[in-house]
């Protein structure tokens, strides 16, 4: 019996007022503040790509994990992120995050 992996999604995000360097921290914190280490581990958010100039980052979740996450962001007491796009792949999240001017 083959154990299946996980599938992920990128979330193209501008980061506002975040330290670049403490994005991941304030992400999980924020997610484990609304879904507790059960949501925690149902998202696992990452920070796989971070452009500090133009303020934009791409963050790694689990597919099942999506709609805690954004929910996560929606009610943190800090906006941390803007979401601007979501896509299935790594390769596309990033030719989208160059395409854009902030």
């Amino acid at each position: 019996m083959a154990v299946e992996r996980p599938t992920y999604r990128y979330a193209i995000v501008h980061f506002l007022d975040v330290d670049a360097s403490i994005l991941e921290d304030k992400l999980v914190a924020a997610v484990m503040e609304f879904g507790g280490v059960k949501g925690l581990s149902e998202v696992e958010p990452s920070v796989v790509y971070i452009d500090p100039k133009k303020r934009i980052a791409i963050i790694r979740v689990k597919r099942e994990g999506l709609h805690l996450f954004r929910a996560a962001l929606a009610v943190y007491e800090e906006p941390l992120v803007r979401v601007i796009k979501i896509t299935g792949t790594l390769r596309k999240a990033q030719a989208i995050s160059s395409s854009f001017s902030f």
